[in-house]
């Protein structure tokens, strides 16, 4: 069966933004037919290069009948205002996370998505989810191969002293050094990771912080978690941007269960109750080189021809997000928090949990419980 590409407009040409617009044009699945910046000399580089002829800088961009499809790169600080334009507007989104930078924000966020058209398809944009080793170590997790997972770490350890400098040149600030918390806008990639993983939403959290490394940031640039999940799962994240060294090869991640163990990229499977030492390997897949865009691009796309629920949908994007703004607030009032949670009514939640990495329903009366709550908070 042949498709027509789905007709996509890009929000916010920085990095990721021109990033996601060459996965685009590479995809084969999309026709990028508008972008939308405040910077205007950016915008007709992107028109002279990848030839998209519709180029905005305002809000005419959302109301554009051609566009079916938003992808919305603006700054951690700036999602809010282009996603409810886009939903209100009856697109599909997009959305790179963090979700927004805001428990308010996020609540709103979702809301409109409730009141929307219940076939748009969002995607937020948890990139792990699209790494093939992540991949599989979460098709081994929901098939039972650990056992009962018990213990999780995953850090976000990034050298990110060079955004002192990357002034906006529109506005001439630095969203970055201003609003940026670690835990949120890089410590969300691996609890978002551990979540899907695990198949488990985190219930409580705390944690502290420093600000040492990077003091260019008003706040902190040091922060460190501890989350409980539901069935008393725990999970560590550490999220520090001014490490003085280059990028790891590859991220923290380590899986503690009854009947194996990940270390980042191998894995240990016991053969027998009685295999207390069962030797790491490979987990058999090899790493990907920089970020796995395209798969989650595709992802996206295929959801909306399919009409299925993409890999990281919203109410599961929501609740990593919320996961970290509570720990924040966790570090800042020197408390232990509680973490709502969104249970989804029409996102998938009844999917298969291997196949999109939400938690399945349990039992008649979680069913039931998903009904009565459905779009609000516990």
């Amino acid at each position: 069966m042949s498709f027509k590409p789905v007709r996509v407009g890009i929000v916010g040409l920085g990095h990721n933004g021109l990033a996601h617009l060459r996965e685009h044009v590479s995809s084969g699945m999309s026709e990028v037919v508008a972008v939308c910046d405040r910077n205007r000399d950016v915008l007709q580089k992107v028109s002279v290069e990848f030839g998209v002829r519709k180029l905005y800088s305002d809000d005419r961009f959302f109301d554009d009948p051609d566009i079916e499809a938003v992808s919305i790169n603006t700054g951690d600080n700036d999602h809010k205002a282009p996603f409810l334009k886009a939903v209100r507007a009856g697109k599909h989104v997009l959305v790179e996370k963090p979700l927004a930078n805001s428990e308010a924000d996020v609540h709103e966020m979702v809301a409109a998505v409730e009141q929307a058209d219940p076939k748009l398809k969002i995607q937020v944009g948890y990139i792990l989810r699209f790494n093939p080793v992540f991949a599989e170590i979460h098709r081994l997790a929901a098939e039972g191969a650990l056992g009962n997972i018990y213990y999780l770490e995953g850090d976000y350890i990034h050298n990110l002293l060079s955004q002192a400098k990357q002034t906006d040149p529109v506005t001439g600030k630095n969203w970055y050094l201003d609003e940026e918390l670690p835990l949120v806008g890089g410590g969300s990639h691996p609890l978002d990771l551990l979540r899907w993983i695990s198949g488990k939403d985190v219930t409580r959290v705390c944690g502290c912080a420093n600000h040492v490394a990077f003091p260019e940031m008003k706040n902190d640039d040091c922060q460190v978690c501890l989350f409980q999940f539901e069935d008393g799962t725990i999970a560590k994240v550490a999220a520090l941007y001014g490490p003085r060294c280059t990028m790891l090869p590859f991220y923290n991640l380590r899986v503690y269960g009854t009947a194996g163990t990940v270390e980042r990229d191998t894995i240990a499977l016991s053969s027998s109750p009685e295999d207390h030492h069962p030797p790491f390997q490979s987990v058999g897949v090899d790493r990907v080189k920089g970020h796995p865009y395209l798969p989650e691009i595709q992802d996206w796309l295929t959801a909306i021809r399919e009409d299925r629920p993409p890999r990281c949908p919203l109410h599961d994007g929501a609740n990593s997000t919320l996961a970290t703004l509570a720990a924040v607030r966790a570090i800042r009032d020197r408390t232990e928090v509680a973490v709502p949670v969104f249970r989804a009514r029409r996102f998938g939640v009844a999917a298969d949990s291997a196949r999109f990495g939400l938690a399945a329903v349990r039992s008649a009366e979680d069913a039931d419980d998903v009904e009565r709550h459905a779009g609000q908070f516990q």
